[in-house]
């Protein structure tokens, strides 16, 4: 299996990355994607995918941290870049956490969308609270050649259907596995096979059974478990679909 996102540039696993990835490995998950969230944290995950062989990163700047954007330095990143970069993001809006700063955030989305285009990345989108914006700014630069996908899915089955007209995969944590859940749950089970694949966003978003508990990589096989459960298929042909799915849009 594949994490398609995580953080193990995350100060929540100081001193204990080895154990992570033994731990994941020895679970069945064979890679993860290690996600940058600002140029520190980015630098990070390339110095984490240089040392670890089963580590893939992603560098771009979350729509919380658009204040200090530097498009020079990011992209300054890719031109750098190692052969294990296999994504731009997370990026996108947030307006959850901020509303004060709409138009720096779309800004900085669409300015980091033009670089994945002219460097042939994917990207990771992040949206939360801000789904119109979000579909808005997508059909602007639609399509996209070398792939998009809304991380940690948490919008209505419309929306999704939105975002798959526009090509763009849906993700899924730990969060489907929640109790009250129930939009999201009928997501997972009514989506096509091929158009979504698997993540922790670990040290986040536990699993329901491991819930109040630091996530880890591992965990994703609980994610994928349990939706294979929700669409009463086989945990392996799901499986070997959505990390067929995921292994092509990272071209891994």
């Amino acid at each position: 299996m594949l994490d398609s996102h995580c953080h193990l540039n995350d100060q929540k696993y100081n001193g204990e990355l080895n154990n992570i990835v033994e731990n994941y490995l020895n679970s069945g998950v064979e890679k993860s994607i290690c996600v940058g969230w600002d140029l520190q944290s980015s630098k990070q995950a390339q110095s984490i995918a240089e040392k670890y062989e089963s580590v893939y990163y992603a560098v771009g700047v979350h729509p919380d941290e658009c204040a200090s954007y530097s498009q020079e330095d990011l992209e300054n990143m890719l031109i750098n870049k190692t052969n294990k970069l296999v994504a731009l993001g997370e990026i996108g809006l947030d307006y959850f956490h901020n509303k004060d700063n709409k138009t720096n955030q779309k800004e900085v989305f669409e300015a980091q969308i033009v670089l994945a285009k002219k460097y042939n990345l994917p990207i990771i989108i992040h949206c939360r609270d801000a789904f119109g914006d979000t579909l808005e700014i997508l059909k602007k630069h639609a399509p996209f050649k070398s792939g998009a996908v809304m991380h940690c899915y948490s919008g209505s089955l419309e929306f999704a259907h939105e975002l798959i007209k526009l090509g763009v995969k849906l993700s899924f944590t730990g969060t489907v596995t929640y109790k009250n859940a129930v939009n999201l749950k009928e997501v997972a089970k009514n989506i096509p096979l091929d158009m979504f694949f698997f993540e922790t966003d670990s040290p986040y978003l536990s699993p329901q059974s491991k819930r109040g508990e630091r996530n880890e990589p591992k965990n994703v096989v609980e994610v994928a478990k349990y939706v294979a459960d929700l669409r009463d298929v086989d945990f392996d042909e799901l499986v070997k679909i959505t990390d067929s799915t995921a292994k092509r849009f990272f071209n891994l």
